[in-house]
């Protein structure tokens, strides 16, 4: 009786295959970015970010470049570019470059990189002066409702 038993449990062990393992979770999906680039990736129409603190838009060079958010960034100096590296979030426009009233509007429209305000600290570009100037007749409610319409956009349109 003791080999028959034996011999069954044998059997039932060796007979069934190992467990399969979980299969393991999907990865999340990648975050989509939406940002305004010309055909070789670079941001603002080639301008210096940091150029636009300082009242005016400068043209930027390859020669100074850094990357951010999906676009690579040209700058009229070295200092400005170590300027942006020490705080991309800040210095980067807003809405990805697009313009601010269309989002305001939650639309997308390419923006002229010569239209734009710094608002609270945050460089703002727009379409075209009309835009800049509706913008401007309630920046802090405009503003609000484009940051509401922001991830919205860029869960519709990015990549």
């Amino acid at each position: 009786m003791k080999r028959l038993f034996v011999a069954f449990v044998l059997a039932a062990c060796s007979g069934s295959p190992a467990p399969k393992p979980a299969d393991p979770a999907p990865a999340p999906a990648a975050e989509k970015i939406l940002v305004l680039v010309d055909d070789k990736g670079v941001g603002l129409g080639g301008h210096d970010p940091i150029s636009y603190t300082k009242g005016e838009p400068a043209a930027g060079s390859a020669d100074h470049a850094s990357s951010h958010g999906g676009a690579t960034y040209h700058f009229a100096s070295a200092a400005d570019k170590s300027a942006f590296d020490a705080d991309k979030t800040k210095f980067a426009p807003g809405f990805g470059g697009y313009c601010a009233f269309a989002a305001a509007q939650n639309r997308l429209s390419v923006a002229d990189p010569k239209m734009f305000v710094i608002h609270e600290g945050q460089l703002l570009v727009f379409t075209n002066e009309d835009f800049k100037k509706q913008f401007g007749a309630d920046p802090v409610g405009n503003k609000a409702k484009a940051d509401a319409n922001w991830p919205g956009l860029v869960a519709k349109h990015g990549k």
